[in-house]
């Protein structure tokens, strides 16, 4: 976990002295500032990044789910206060966490861990160019870049390549949900093309390397307009 910024606002001074020694503790805080109000506050968060708020409820003249409402831009909070019945309306606020009082360190220590998992975005797959067909029992290798155009034909489907047709068991709306539909196009119920292997289009037909393929009327005008057309 990075260091985070963290502010600690309480208007009782004993309470900030003992949230400034639990603080202390935690490895993965920066205490860059105490304010004993949450005016005081607001005014710092104006000028200065923050990455955690510790956060008292009840202060005078302006609470702290008050400032909360009133900040335009809102770092990771903290609750803090010594009454339960603020709990809904916090979290409707999308506090990280909410610790009635006493603090103790091993709270705020499970409350900080809470950053960390919200911070970790599972990281996507990186796109695949290609798919494994069962050809023969065997699993070929099929790049997306080598295929022409797609076939159905009853059960099967037939794979278009310049070198070779591989005929494969599987429903065409299956294969289609397994193509990045920028790269293909459905132009037929019974084709899909590969949009840059497409050598011309004249009336309701595609040629690919010689091979006639049919162009739905249905389809033709949406083809038109993903092709890159002077």
């Amino acid at each position: 976990m990075s260091v985070k910024k963290c502010i600690i606002v309480d208007d009782n001074p004993m309470a900030r002295t003992a949230l400034r020694h639990l603080a202390r503790q935690v490895p993965e805080l920066e205490l860059v500032q105490e304010c004993n109000s949450a005016a005081e506050a607001f005014q710092y968060l104006q000028n200065n990044p923050a990455d955690l708020l510790l956060l008292d409820v009840e202060m005078p003249e302006m609470s702290g789910l008050e400032l909360l409402k009133s900040l335009s831009r809102l770092p990771e909070v903290i609750l803090i206060t010594s009454k339960a019945d603020y709990a809904v309306e916090a979290f409707s606020l999308k506090v990280l966490d909410y610790i009635v009082k006493p603090v103790t360190l091993a709270r705020l220590l499970q409350a900080v861990s809470r950053m960390d998992e919200k911070s970790r975005v599972p990281q996507a797959e990186p796109p695949r160019d290609y798919l494994f067909a069962r050809v023969d029992n065997t699993l070929v290798r099929i790049d997306f870049d080598d295929i022409l155009f797609v076939e159905a034909m009853g059960d099967y489907v037939r794979i278009a390549t310049p070198g070779k047709k591989y005929m494969i068991l599987m429903s065409m709306k299956a294969l289609q949900e397994k193509l990045p539909d920028g790269q293909f196009f459905r132009c037929h119920r019974s084709y899909i093309v590969a949009q840059d292997k497409i050598d011309s289009i004249a009336d309701n037909m595609i040629v690919i390397q010689n091979e006639v393929i049919p162009l739905s009327e249905k389809v033709k005008k949406e083809l038109l307009s993903r092709i890159n057309l002077i």
